[in-house]
């Protein structure tokens, strides 16, 4: 049996965080029933936000039902790699949940809604392939760009993409073992790419990174995004970059 955390930083995400919750409560939920995991708890960090964030996140903690929950107010963070690495320590520290291999960290963004098999497939793909690291795909709600620049995003895609695998890394899709997170360092305290560099981190350290194709997590794909040169800012320029959308 396994225990299973995750993490989600919020900020300014008052119409969507509920959503995502609601979606991470039900995955949780599910797994429990299969028999997959043991012990299971949603941490938020409410980060520096203007909104009705830390109130709609307290409601929608307060509605998940055989699941813990924790919340950080974070207004000290400056980098989202940052606000990631003081939530898994501060959640572990307020769970009681220190390193070990049938422990699990999973990522996600508030903007985001997992599949009710996230938690199930993920620790799945972990056992078949006995990783320590799971790193999954995304996709795109609310795109409405114009043809060329949806061809452009393909492509970039298509060219991470090897055979089963994959060279993408998505903080809104992602789930590592606690020791083995413990033993690389964590999540980097830089102002983006904070996902790219734990799985770098990871392999440095030799552990077993897993690029699955399944289950894929729904996520905004709004311009530009909350973390600045993330995938926000790549569909941005694509769109800008597009003589279509341009003209």
């Amino acid at each position: 049996m396994t225990d299973v955390v995750v993490i989600v930083p919020a900020r300014d995400e008052e119409h969507r965080v509920a959503r995502c919750l609601d979606s991470v409560g039900e995955a949780l939920r599910r797994a429990r029933e299969q028999g997959t995991v043991a012990r299971a708890a949603v941490a938020v960090a409410v980060h520096r936000s203007a909104d009705r964030t830390g109130e709609v996140v307290a409601e929608a903690l307060a509605g998940l039902a055989d699941v813990e929950v924790f919340c950080r107010l974070d207004p000290d963070s400056t980098t989202v790699g940052a606000v990631r690495a003081a939530l898994v320590a501060a959640a572990c520290d307020g769970l009681g949940l220190g390193p070990s291999p049938d422990r699990w960290v999973f990522s996600t963004d508030a903007d985001s809604v997992v599949p009710h098999t996230w938690v199930t497939g993920m620790l799945e793909h972990a056992e078949a392939s006995a990783a320590h690291c799971v790193a999954g795909l995304v996709d795109l709600e609310g795109w409405r760009a114009h043809p060329a620049a949806a061809a452009a995003y393909r492509g970039i895609l298509a060219e991470g993409l090897d055979g089963d695998g994959h060279r993408h890394v998505y903080g809104a899709n992602l789930a590592v073992r606690l020791d083995a997170y413990a033993a690389c360092g964590g999540f980097p305290a830089v102002p983006h790419g904070e996902d790219h560099g734990l799985v770098r981190r990871l392999r440095a350290t030799g552990h077993r990174v897993a690029p699955v194709h399944e289950p894929v997590v729904l996520t905004s794909a709004r311009m530009p995004g909350r973390a600045r040169h993330g995938l926000g800012d790549l569909l941005d320029r694509l769109v800008s970059g597009c003589a279509c959308c341009a003209g």
